[in-house]
Formats: C-alpha cells, structure tokens, sequence
C-alpha cells in the first residue's frame, strides 16, 4: 500500500499546479490581447489607443507573472529539500508556509514596481508585446502611406 505523502510533498503538488495554470493564463492573456488588437485595427481605432491597450494587458501580465514567480520561490525552496532520489527530506522546511514567507520578504512599494518591471521585461513576457506593437506601427504606415 502506498505510503502517504508528507506535507512538503503536498504543498510542492498543490503550488506546482498553481504555477502551470499560470501559465495557461498568462496564455489567455495573450490571445485576449490580440483579439482585441485585432479588433481595434480593423475598427482603424487610434494608434496611441492600440499602443496603451497593448501596455495594460502587458502591465497585467508582468503583475501575473510575478505572482507566478513567488509561487515558483516556494516551489524551489520544497524542491531543495528533497535528496537526490526525492524520496526524502534533506532538511526541514516548514509546511504551508508560503504567505508567511513571501510576508517576511514582501519588498516596499518600489521594490514591487521594480518586480513587476523585471517581469515585464522577461522575453517569455516582452517579445510577445513587442511584436504586437510592431504590428500595430506597420498597419498604422501602410495605412498612413495609402492614403497619401
């Protein structure tokens, strides 16, 4: 019979799977961010508006992907407790303890926006919305140079 799972293992399962339905909805995030670019070009809607409504759903991303972030420190720390073979605590860390240890850490304000400016220049975030606003600058040109 198979031995029950201590409390590490089960947070580590517990936040593992929070961690990838992050990224399913850092996903989502995306392809609504393109609908609606989509949309606004073909509306011909101003370029600064597609431009600012790229720069919201790039700022909520960063902000989702640096909750994602905490989870993946907590993951890391239960990871590190394991030995080689992962059956067996090296050290020991204290179950469900994420809020506190994330409270104990919590950087101010700045150090906040600092978090979510890091995020939101990582390439799995950035290049996304990056290209995005190439897109929008290429329609808004050949529309511009049409219509000369």
């Amino acid at each position: 019979m198979p031995s029950a799972l201590s409390a590490q293992e089960q947070e580590w399962i517990t936040l593992q799977n929070q961690y990838d339905s992050y990224e399913k909805l850092a996903c989502a995030i995306k392809l609504v961010c393109i609908s609606v670019v989509a949309f606004m070009l073909l509306l011909h809607a101003s370029s600064l508006l597609v431009a600012a409504i790229i720069a919201v759903f790039w700022l909520q991303e960063a902000v989702w992907k640096t909750f994602q972030g905490r989870i993946e420190a907590r993951l890391l720390i239960l990871e590190a407790t394991f030995s080689s073979d992962g059956s067996f605590p090296q050290q020991d860390v204290s179950p469900m303890q994420f809020n506190l240890q994330w409270a104990a850490t919590r950087p101010g304000i700045l150090g906040l926006v600092a978090e979510y400016g890091k995020s939101a220049l990582r390439p799995t975030v950035a290049l996304h919305y990056v290209l995005l606003l190439l897109v929008v600058m290429a329609a808004y040109l050949q529309l511009f140079t049409a219509s000369i």
